[in-house]
């Protein structure tokens, strides 16, 4: 079977890969989004093409590994999962994970269980399941109807939801975004004590965050909506201070005025450039982006509307962020991040520079024959591009920041450095006469380049 006949026709894809499943006694249900999907195409209403399969049923871990085991398909996973329930499984070539029913007592009716289970969820659009052995679909909530809404809405009392869960209470901004959809009244309206956030795990805030950049087409709206609801400022206070009115610089550089809106026209710039880009890399642009002008929020009131040195002012922000938050990057993208933030303007005009600053720029941060220059370059491009009227300049800069970058780093590469290590043995003389010898090398590249 492939991708698409999982995504097409799940519950046939599980009849050909494990018939077992389907015993009336286990319960089996198909949950969450692939659920909402089965019932979207029973109503004839356009719905989500997830790309999993999450179950649920009527077993206990301990009594559900055994059945895995027997039918050779148990995948180990994380304690945490299974302390919550959940087990793993592969059918097919691809890993599900299936969890038991929150209510435990076996000698409940499996419909009795199964509704239990869903209205202990977080959202009505994720509350629904498909029975897989009679095909009955479970909607006690009424997530059909709030999909077509285009609403995201808690499951019963959303305070009750959050207490058992908080990271729900940044899940429901995240995904209200992520669909474009309404966020219900209730949860705007939410009042909880934010020490509620702190007992999370730094690695759920971290997912949810790289969630809303991957995922959503305008991040920065997302980010404007953990702030208005109060939840920014402490997650990262350095954030919270891009979208609390501050102006973006002078309006003739920054006609939009505001940063928040400058962000949000930069990210939603970014999202739609990179989408050809792995994981890995997209990220980093879409962080580089995020923090670029973290700098900005520490700007004395007297300079305003400009921001003087808010590019290196920058990087012990964009440190504390990473700090408060780690696991958002891995340490190549940390650098790349903090690349963005000291040079986003300077780079711009990486002509005008001096040869000698031009060799210190590529000693400090260009150096690496692996440095990912595309990446870079979006971000410096996504900042160009985030001035409202001015989109357009993102692919001119994006092309020019890479052409000028390549030209250093050839530049540069063109220096003997092994020769020079077997001269100088002394290391700071060793520096000095490879800074000497990358600055002369810039200077003839110039001159080659001003007779061209």
């Amino acid at each position: 079977m492939t991708a698409p006949a999982v995504q097409d026709d799940p519950v046939g894809w599980l009849r050909t890969q494990a018939p077992w499943l389907f015993a009336p006694e286990l319960g089996v249900c198909i949950v969450g989004s692939q659920a909402l999907a089965i019932a979207c195409r029973a109503a004839n209403v356009p719905g989500p093409r997830p790309r999993d399969v999450d179950l649920a049923w009527a077993l206990d871990t301990t009594a559900g590994q055994r059945l895995l085991e027997q039918h050779s398909v148990f995948l180990a996973t994380t304690e945490g999962n299974v302390q919550r329930g959940t087990l793993a499984l592969k059918l097919g070539g691809l890993r599900l994970e299936v969890t038991s029913f929150r209510d435990g007592q076996p000698q409940h009716p499996i419909e009795q269980r199964i509704q239990a289970d869903l209205m202990a969820r977080d959202m009505t659009i994720g509350a629904l399941a498909v029975q897989v052995a009679s095909g009955a679909i479970h909607d006690p909530a009424g997530g059909l109807a709030h999909w077509r809404e285009r609403r995201v809405v808690p499951v019963g009392d959303v305070a009750q939801r959050v207490h058992e869960h908080p990271v729900r209470w940044i899940r429901y901004v995240r995904k209200a975004n992520e669909w474009e959809f309404e966020l219900d009244r209730t949860i705007r309206k939410l009042r909880l004590p934010l020490s509620l956030l702190d007992g999370l795990p730094r690695e759920a805030i971290a997912q949810e965050l790289r969630a809303a950049l991957l995922q959503c087409r305008s991040p920065g709206r997302f980010f404007v909506d953990l702030h208005e609801l109060g939840l920014l400022a402490h997650l990262s206070p350095e954030l919270a201070r891009q979208f609390d009115g501050r102006p973006a610089g002078p309006q003739r550089w920054h006609p939009e005025i505001s940063q928040a809106l400058h962000l949000v026209l930069a990210l939603e710039w970014a999202a739609h450039n990179s989408q050809h880009l792995e994981e890995r890399d997209r990220l980093t642009v879409m962080f580089a982006v995020l923090l670029h002008d973290l700098g900005k929020g520490y700007t004395d009131d007297a300079d305003l509307p400009s921001h003087p040195g808010h590019e290196r002012g920058g990087l012990r922000h964009v440190d504390a962020f990473f700090r408060r938050i780690p696991g958002l990057l891995d340490q190549r993208g940390v650098s790349v991040v903090r690349d963005v933030t000291a040079l986003h303007v300077e780079i711009r005009n990486l002509h005008e520079l001096r040869s000698g600053t031009l060799a210190k720029l590529y000693d400090e941060h260009f150096r690496s024959g692996t440095y990912p220059v595309e990446v870079f370059a979006l971000a410096v491009a996504a900042d160009s591009a985030g001035r409202l009227g001015h989109e357009g300049d993102g692919p001119r800069y994006l092309a020019q920041v890479q052409r000028d970058l390549h030209w250093l780093r050839a530049a540069c590469a063109g220096v003997d450095a092994a020769s020079l290590r077997e001269r100088f043995v002394d290391l700071e003389l060793l520096r000095k006469a490879l800074h000497e010898a990358r600055a002369h090398a810039i200077a003839q590249a110039r001159g080659a380049q001003s007779q061209d």
